[in-house]
């Protein structure tokens, strides 16, 4: 994957765990912990999608942007590499998370805790459909 040689933000906030006991887990990246810091925060339910979501097409992990974008099982490739996590949306996925494109850098600034950061990740982009499982390289 061909990356953008400025990161789009640096990462230095960072919550991974179940959000909602028993029912969600979230993968939360932020450049800040402020009010206007971008983000995304990555979810998926903690049991397995149902007939129900499958037929919502809701059967994959989630995608929610600060722009209150959101969007199911959207990225086609995820790369963690030293201090930068490479991210590559689907075009209708980019344009619903409101993206400059759909190749995001991110920095990883030195305090973010990379074990947790790719177990997060592997744990919600591996959930549901696997037509929408993106290709992962969490080294």
């Amino acid at each position: 994957m061909a990356e953008p040689s400025v990161p789009y933000w640096t990462i230095r906030h960072l919550e991974s765990g179940e959000s909602v006991p028993g029912q969600t887990f979230t993968v939360f990246i932020a450049e800040g912990d402020g009010e206007d810091a971008r983000y995304f925060d990555l979810q998926r339910m903690i049991e397995e999608p149902g007939q129900q979501e499958m037929d919502l097409e809701l059967d994959s992990y989630c995608i929610v942007s600060e722009g209150d974008g959101v969007d199911f099982g959207g990225l086609e490739e995820a790369t963690l590499l030293p201090g930068r996590l490479i991210l590559r949306f689907r075009s209708a996925s980019a344009e619903e998370l409101q993206l400059p494109s759909t190749v995001i850098a991110l920095g990883i600034a030195p305090g973010v805790d990379i074990g947790e950061l790719r177990a997060g990740l592997e744990k919600v982009l591996t959930y549901g459909n696997p037509s929408k499982v993106p290709v992962i390289s969490l080294r």
